[in-house]
C-alpha cells in the first residue's frame, strides 16, 4: 500500500498503458513529471517474470518522465534481484533499470548482489545473471562496486576458466582500477598452468595481452612460454589463438625463438585445427619473411 501511495504522489494523470501515454506525449508535445503508467503500480515483480509483461515494464522503465518515476517503478523489485537476475525475463528489467537510471538509484541491485558471500561471484557464472553483474560494473561508480569486484578478484582464477564467468572478468580488467587490474594480472600470471588449461581462459589471456601494461604483457607472455602445454592448448582454442599471436607479438629475442620452435614442432595439429591452423599461417609467414 505505501508503494501505491508514493507512486501516486509521483502522477496526477495516469493513462492506462505506456501506448497511451506516448500518445499523449504526441499530442501535447512534452510530458510532465506527473505523467506515468499508473496501470503497473504493484504489478511491477508479477510482471517482470512474463515475456509480454517484462517487455511492458520495460517499455515502461523507458518512457517514464522522471527520474522519480522510474525509482517508483524500481521500488517493486527491491527484494527481488536475486530471484530476478536468474529469470529469463526479468533479468532483461533489471539491465533496462541499469540502463535508464542513476548510478545512486541502482544501489538496491548492488547492495542485494553484495547481501551474502559468493552471490556475486555465483550470478557472474550464471546464463542470465551474469548479464545484470556485467551492467552493473559498467553503470554504477568505482566505489558502489568495490564490494563486488573484491568478491570477483577472490574467485579470479575459478572466473577465468568458467564457461560464462571469464566474460565479467575480462570485463573487470577493461573497467576496472589500476590496482584492480594488477592484481588480475598477478592472478592469471600465478596461475597460468590451471588457467591455461581451459578454453574460456584464451579470452582472458588475449584480453590481458590486448591491453595491459607493457610490462605486465611481457610477465604474462612468459608465464605462458613456460608452460609448453598452455601455449599449445592454447594455439587450438577459439580466442586463444589470438592469444598466442600476441604472446609472439610480446616475446623478443630467445624467448620468442623458443616460442616458435616449440609451435613449430606441433605444425601437424595445429593445420588440423580451425583456430590453430591460424597460428600455423603465422609461423609460417614469419619464417619466409626471417622475422
Amino acid at each position: 500500500v505505501r508503494k501505491a501511495t508514493r507512486f501516486s504522489t509521483l502522477v496526477s494523470a495516469c493513462s492506462t498503458s505506456t501506448v497511451d501515454w506516448q500518445s499523449g506525449m504526441e499530442e501535447s508535445g512534452e510530458a510532465s513529471d506527473s505523467d506515468c503508467d499508473g496501470s503497473l503500480v504493484g504489478q511491477v515483480w508479477p510482471l517482470s517474470q512474463q515475456p509480454r509483461g517484462s517487455r511492458q515494464v520495460q517499455d515502461a522503465l523507458e518512457a517514464a518522465p522522471s527520474d522519480a518515476a522510474r525509482e517508483a517503478l524500481a521500488e517493486e523489485l527491491h527484494g527481488y534481484v536475486t530471484k530476478a537476475m536468474r529469470c529469463p525475463h526479468a533479468n532483461h528489467v533489471l539491465q533496462k533499470c541499469i540502463a535508464v537510471m542513476r548510478p545512486e538509484s541502482l544501489q538496491f541491485i548492488v547492495d542485494e548482489l553484495s547481501a551474502r558471500e559468493g552471490l556475486v561471484v555465483q550470478a557472474a557464472k550464471h546464463r542470465y545473471a551474469c548479464r545484470v553483474v556485467q551492467h552493473t560494473l559498467s553503470k554504477c561508480s568505482a566505489s558502489q562496486t568495490a564490494g563486488l569486484v573484491e568478491a570477483l578478484l577472490r574467485d579470479a582464477t575459478a572466473l577465468a576458466s568458467h564457461t560464462i564467468g571469464h566474460y565479467v572478468l575480462e570485463q573487470l580488467f577493461e573497467l576496472g582500477t589500476e590496482e584492480q587490474r594488477y592484481r588480475l594480472v598477478r592472478n592469471v600470471e600465478r596461475n597460468m598452468h590451471s588457467i591455461g588449461l581451459s578454453t574460456p581462459s584464451g579470452g582472458v589471456i588475449r584480453t590481458v595481452l590486448g591491453s595491459a601494461a607493457p610490462e605486465d604483457k611481457i610477465w604474462i607472455a612468459r608465464a605462458v612460454l613456460q608452460h609448453p602445454e598452455v601455449l599449445l592448448f592454447l594455439a587450438t582454442q577459439p580466442r586463444g589463438n589470438h592469444a598466442v599471436l600476441l604472446v609472439l607479438q610480446t616475446l623478443q629475442d630467445s624467448e620468442l625463438s623458443r616460442a616458435r620452435g616449440l609451435l613449430l614442432q606441433h605444425m601437424d595439429r595445429l593445420r588440423s585445427s580451425k583456430f590453430g591452423s591460424v597460428v600455423a599461417k603465422h609461423l609460417v609467414l614469419a619464417v619466409e619473411l626471417g622475422a
